[in-house]
């Protein structure tokens, strides 16, 4: 059990946060305990198929870290309830900023897309396409593309080709329910 004090100067932040990985990495030599942790995160965040989970576990280290500076004692007989219970809020936070992309798509993206009909059409045919493609295309648009290639394992050509027949669905979708909604 490490109950952690809280911090007064850097020279005794470096030795708590040293206390702190060795509570959670005790088998581990000292230069390896803070990769191993980052690495559990990464594997937690993966495993929720999170778009990118390297950013997420550096979130929840930075929380973790930021709450030791603040004086949170760890009691756990099991430390890592603690870190993972950290990770679960970081983890919501994200799922529900990734649900607040289709507003955001609607604006940027399906204006470009789809002619406005005016009918709710744009909204519908979002919600209908899959959360991957909705991922896919929200990151292409406002993420870095650079991560997108090498997360794919795509050239930039094929990321292109799948964002355009993603939008082609889109516009299908919008030409049919704007369509059906014609008297």
């Amino acid at each position: 059990m490490l109950l952690v004090q809280p911090l007064m100067d850097s020279s005794s932040d470096q030795t708590d946060y040293d206390r702190l990985f060795e509570l959670l990495e005790p088998s581990l030599p000292p230069e390896s305990r803070f990769h191993q942790c980052r690495l559990k995160l990464i594997k937690f965040f993966s495993w929720r198929r999170c778009p990118d989970p390297q950013s997420l576990a550096d979130e929840t280290i930075l929380r973790l870290l930021k709450k030791v500076k603040q004086g949170h004692l760890i009691l756990s007989e099991k430390p890592y309830k603690y870190v993972y219970a950290i990770a679960v809020n970081v983890f919501r936070e994200n799922q529900r900023a990734i649900k607040k992309h289709p507003s955001v798509l609607y604006d940027e993206v399906m204006a470009t897309v789809v002619p406005d009909g005016g009918d709710g059409c744009r909204e519908l045919c979002l919600k209908r396409l899959s959360d991957a493609k909705l991922e896919l295309l929200s990151q292409y648009y406002l993420g870095d593309r650079n991560k997108l290639v090498e997360r794919y394992q795509l050239s930039r050509n094929a990321l292109r080709l799948k964002i355009h027949r993603i939008k082609q669905e889109l516009r299908s979708c919008c030409e049919d329910c704007q369509k059906s909604s014609v008297p």
